[in-house]
Protein backbone atom coordinates (compact mmCIF):
# COMPACT_ATOMS: atom_id res chain seq x y z
CA UNK A 1 0.00 0.00 0.00
CA UNK A 2 1.54 3.21 -1.06
CA UNK A 3 1.37 6.58 1.43
CA UNK A 4 0.28 9.52 -0.67
CA UNK A 5 2.84 12.33 0.48
CA UNK A 6 2.25 16.14 -0.30
CA UNK A 7 4.92 18.58 -0.96
CA UNK A 8 5.43 21.03 2.44
CA UNK A 9 3.73 24.22 0.99
CA UNK A 10 0.44 22.09 -0.53
CA UNK A 11 0.46 20.27 2.86
CA UNK A 12 0.22 24.05 4.54
CA UNK A 13 -2.94 24.71 2.24
CA UNK A 14 -4.64 21.74 3.05
CA UNK A 15 -4.18 22.82 6.68
CA UNK A 16 -4.98 26.12 6.45
CA UNK A 17 -8.20 25.55 4.86
CA UNK A 18 -9.18 22.55 6.96
CA UNK A 19 -8.40 25.50 10.14
CA UNK A 20 -10.03 27.94 7.98
CA UNK A 21 -13.18 26.05 7.52
CA UNK A 22 -13.20 24.40 11.28
CA UNK A 23 -13.27 28.18 12.23
CA UNK A 24 -16.13 29.19 9.70
CA UNK A 25 -18.00 26.65 11.18
CA UNK A 26 -17.34 27.20 14.83
CA UNK A 27 -18.79 31.06 14.02
CA UNK A 28 -21.77 30.24 11.96
CA UNK A 29 -23.01 27.89 14.78
CA UNK A 30 -24.24 30.68 16.86
CA UNK A 31 -25.76 32.34 14.57
CA UNK A 32 -27.94 29.55 12.95
CA UNK A 33 -28.93 28.51 16.49
CA UNK A 34 -30.08 32.74 17.03
CA UNK A 35 -31.77 32.18 13.62
CA UNK A 36 -33.78 29.27 14.27
CA UNK A 37 -34.66 30.81 17.58
CA UNK A 38 -35.73 33.87 16.36
CA UNK A 39 -38.14 32.08 13.70
CA UNK A 40 -39.37 30.01 16.25
CA UNK A 41 -40.54 33.42 17.98
CA UNK A 42 -41.79 34.44 15.02
CA UNK A 43 -43.91 31.59 14.34
CA UNK A 44 -45.34 31.29 18.31
CA UNK A 45 -45.88 34.89 17.95
CA UNK A 46 -47.73 34.75 14.66
CA UNK A 47 -49.72 31.72 16.30
CA UNK A 48 -50.70 33.74 19.22
CA UNK A 49 -51.77 37.06 17.17
CA UNK A 50 -53.52 34.81 14.79
CA UNK A 51 -55.27 33.02 18.04
CA UNK A 52 -56.19 36.64 19.60
CA UNK A 53 -57.84 37.24 16.39
CA UNK A 54 -59.76 34.10 16.09
CA UNK A 55 -60.83 34.79 19.60
CA UNK A 56 -62.38 38.54 18.72
CA UNK A 57 -64.08 36.88 16.11
CA UNK A 58 -66.13 33.72 17.89
CA UNK A 59 -67.93 36.56 20.45
CA UNK A 60 -69.36 37.63 17.61
CA UNK A 61 -69.82 34.08 16.28
CA UNK A 62 -67.99 34.81 12.93
CA UNK A 63 -66.19 32.42 11.23
CA UNK A 64 -65.67 33.32 7.41
CA UNK A 65 -62.32 32.77 6.46
CA UNK A 66 -61.67 35.85 3.77
CA UNK A 67 -62.71 38.13 6.75
CA UNK A 68 -59.87 36.25 8.84
CA UNK A 69 -57.25 36.45 5.83
CA UNK A 70 -58.11 40.26 5.08
CA UNK A 71 -57.74 41.22 8.67
CA UNK A 72 -54.24 39.11 9.24
CA UNK A 73 -53.19 40.70 5.59
CA UNK A 74 -53.29 44.58 7.85
CA UNK A 75 -50.84 46.00 9.75
CA UNK A 76 -51.92 45.18 13.04
CA UNK A 77 -54.45 42.48 12.88
CA UNK A 78 -55.18 42.42 16.69
CA UNK A 79 -56.33 46.51 16.25
CA UNK A 80 -58.03 46.09 13.42
CA UNK A 81 -60.13 43.04 14.98
CA UNK A 82 -61.14 45.12 17.35
CA UNK A 83 -62.11 48.22 15.37
CA UNK A 84 -64.13 45.41 13.51
CA UNK A 85 -65.63 43.94 16.52
CA UNK A 86 -66.85 47.73 17.86
CA UNK A 87 -67.86 49.56 14.69
CA UNK A 88 -69.76 46.28 13.14
CA UNK A 89 -69.91 43.53 15.12
CA UNK A 90 -68.28 41.68 12.12
CA UNK A 91 -71.47 41.96 10.00
CA UNK A 92 -71.03 42.59 6.30
CA UNK A 93 -73.77 44.61 5.81
CA UNK A 94 -73.86 46.85 8.63
CA UNK A 95 -74.91 50.61 7.98
CA UNK A 96 -74.86 53.23 10.39
CA UNK A 97 -77.41 56.08 11.29
CA UNK A 98 -75.17 58.70 9.73
CA UNK A 99 -74.25 56.29 6.39
CA UNK A 100 -71.17 54.72 7.24
CA UNK A 101 -71.20 51.22 5.74
CA UNK A 102 -69.35 47.33 6.02
CA UNK A 103 -67.03 45.77 8.37
CA UNK A 104 -65.63 48.93 9.21
CA UNK A 105 -67.77 51.52 8.85
CA UNK A 106 -66.16 53.82 6.18
CA UNK A 107 -67.80 56.55 4.72
CA UNK A 108 -68.75 56.22 0.99
CA UNK A 109 -66.68 58.38 -0.10
CA UNK A 110 -64.27 55.92 0.93
CA UNK A 111 -65.12 52.32 -1.16
CA UNK A 112 -68.28 52.40 -3.73
CA UNK A 113 -68.26 48.74 -3.08
CA UNK A 114 -68.46 48.28 0.55
CA UNK A 115 -69.60 44.94 0.50
CA UNK A 116 -66.24 43.95 -0.35
CA UNK A 117 -64.73 42.78 2.10
CA UNK A 118 -61.12 42.52 1.51
CA UNK A 119 -61.25 46.32 -0.08
CA UNK A 120 -63.49 47.56 2.75
CA UNK A 121 -61.15 45.94 5.60
CA UNK A 122 -57.98 46.97 3.48
CA UNK A 123 -58.87 50.57 3.51
CA UNK A 124 -60.33 51.06 7.13
CA UNK A 125 -57.06 49.48 8.04
CA UNK A 126 -55.07 51.89 6.23
CA UNK A 127 -56.59 54.94 7.66
CA UNK A 128 -56.20 53.32 11.19
CA UNK A 129 -52.68 53.03 10.35
CA UNK A 130 -52.87 56.63 9.39
CA UNK A 131 -53.99 57.63 12.45
CA UNK A 132 -51.03 55.59 14.79
CA UNK A 133 -48.61 57.55 12.67
CA UNK A 134 -50.30 60.88 12.85
CA UNK A 135 -50.70 60.65 16.76
CA UNK A 136 -48.77 58.27 17.72
CA UNK A 137 -50.76 57.24 20.33
CA UNK A 138 -53.54 54.23 20.65
CA UNK A 139 -56.65 56.43 22.14
CA UNK A 140 -56.21 59.77 20.01
CA UNK A 141 -55.89 56.90 17.01
CA UNK A 142 -59.10 55.42 18.06
CA UNK A 143 -60.89 58.78 18.77
CA UNK A 144 -59.43 59.85 15.62
CA UNK A 145 -60.99 56.79 14.14
CA UNK A 146 -64.35 57.36 15.28
CA UNK A 147 -64.47 60.78 15.21
CA UNK A 148 -62.16 62.06 12.92
CA UNK A 149 -58.47 63.43 13.01
CA UNK A 150 -59.41 67.13 12.84
CA UNK A 151 -61.86 66.47 15.98
CA UNK A 152 -59.33 65.66 18.02
CA UNK A 153 -56.52 67.66 16.65
CA UNK A 154 -59.18 70.76 17.66
CA UNK A 155 -59.53 69.45 21.31
CA UNK A 156 -55.86 68.92 21.46
CA UNK A 157 -57.02 65.20 22.92
CA UNK A 158 -59.97 62.84 22.92
CA UNK A 159 -63.38 65.00 22.03
CA UNK A 160 -65.68 65.01 24.91
CA UNK A 161 -68.45 63.21 23.13
CA UNK A 162 -70.80 61.01 24.48
CA UNK A 163 -70.14 58.43 21.61
CA UNK A 164 -66.53 58.34 21.25
CA UNK A 165 -66.02 58.32 25.03
CA UNK A 166 -68.52 55.36 25.12
CA UNK A 167 -66.96 54.14 21.65
CA UNK A 168 -63.05 53.95 23.76
CA UNK A 169 -64.92 52.58 26.96
CA UNK A 170 -65.68 49.68 24.70
CA UNK A 171 -62.28 49.36 22.70
CA UNK A 172 -61.12 48.74 26.48
CA UNK A 173 -63.51 45.93 27.08
CA UNK A 174 -61.18 43.60 25.30
CA UNK A 175 -58.20 44.18 27.31
CA UNK A 176 -56.44 47.04 25.45
CA UNK A 177 -54.22 49.13 26.99
CA UNK A 178 -53.27 53.07 26.02
CA UNK A 179 -51.38 53.53 29.34
CA UNK A 180 -47.46 52.44 28.67
CA UNK A 181 -44.79 54.06 26.09
CA UNK A 182 -45.30 55.15 23.40
CA UNK A 183 -45.76 53.56 20.32
CA UNK A 184 -42.93 51.49 18.55
CA UNK A 185 -43.65 51.97 14.86
CA UNK A 186 -40.62 50.05 14.07
CA UNK A 187 -42.80 46.72 15.02
CA UNK A 188 -45.76 45.56 13.20
CA UNK A 189 -47.15 44.09 16.20
CA UNK A 190 -46.94 46.86 18.45
CA UNK A 191 -50.50 47.71 19.33
CA UNK A 192 -51.16 43.78 19.85
CA UNK A 193 -48.59 43.65 22.17
CA UNK A 194 -50.97 45.45 23.90
CA UNK A 195 -53.95 43.49 24.61
CA UNK A 196 -54.09 41.55 27.41
CA UNK A 197 -57.01 40.84 29.63
CA UNK A 198 -59.44 39.17 27.58
CA UNK A 199 -56.38 36.92 25.66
Amino acid sequence: MSVIRFSKPLRQSIQFFFFLMLFLMISLIPCLIANFYQKEALVREKRALSEKVRSIMAMYNCNNPEIYEAIMATFDPVLVAVVIAVESGFRVDAVSRVGCRGLMQLSPDKLEDWRNIRLNIEIGAAYLETQLKRFEDLELAFAAYNAGPETVHKYQGVPPFRETIAYLQKIKSFGLSFDGPELDQSSKLSGSRRIGALF
